[in-house]
């Protein structure tokens, strides 16, 4: 969306930057060749702001953007999987523990043997 931004800025400071008065006479007024300096002034610090955005842009990425990414890939990834090998491990135990309890006196007597 800042890219898209900084794109239609772009071509507003540009259009600025070319606009021309329609003289009815053959001179510019000096009001209109006051405003037309103050325009190109504008667009010009137009496109200095939007050459701080892109570099604002490109800094977001490199300093916050990917180090997240990688924190996401590496230690949420790894989390992750270590919490399905407990919840496999736990229902594996508690499948033991249940099929213990289901037994009668005779049988785990055997069975704990085994």
């Amino acid at each position: 969306a800042l890219s898209d931004l900084s794109a239609a800025q772009r071509k507003f400071a540009d259009s600025l930057n070319e606009f021309k008065f329609r003289c009815i006479g053959d001179a510019e007024t000096d009001d209109e060749i006051c405003i037309a300096k103050s325009l190109q002034e504008f667009a010009t610090v137009l496109r200095n702001l939007e050459d701080e955005r892109m570099r604002m842009i490109e800094n977001a990425s490199e300093v916050l953007i990917t180090p997240l990414e990688k924190f996401r890939k590496e230690q949420i990834g790894a989390a992750k999987d270590a919490k399905k090998k407990y919840d496999k491990e736990t229902e594996k135990y508690c499948g033991v523990l249940e099929k213990h309890l289901n037994l009668s006196s005779k049988k785990k007597e055997s069975q704990l043997q085994e």
